[in-house]
């Protein structure tokens, strides 16, 4: 089990861990009333990927932004 503080949480349903709120949201597919988990295939399609700490993030940072900021790609997820 994966430590959950601040904006990171676990799916009930799936059982996936995410980053944040926007990327769990972001998994989430369908109306309210039918609402499903997507695929871990459908999630990578959608740009999603998972962090060096094992959770799904909605988006990588481009790499030319860590290059301004010094930053490594490590660094932000």
């Amino acid at each position: 089990m994966k430590l959950l503080k601040g904006d990171r949480n676990q799916c009930t349903s799936c059982e996936q861990y995410f980053n944040s709120i926007g990327a769990f949201e972001k998994h989430r597919t369908g109306k309210m009333d039918a609402r499903r988990c997507l695929t871990p295939e459908e999630m990578i399609s959608k740009g999603m990927s998972i962090n060096h700490a094992g959770f799904w993030i909605g988006a990588k940072m481009p790499t030319n932004l860590f290059k301004l900021s010094g930053e490594t790609n490590e660094d932000r997820n």
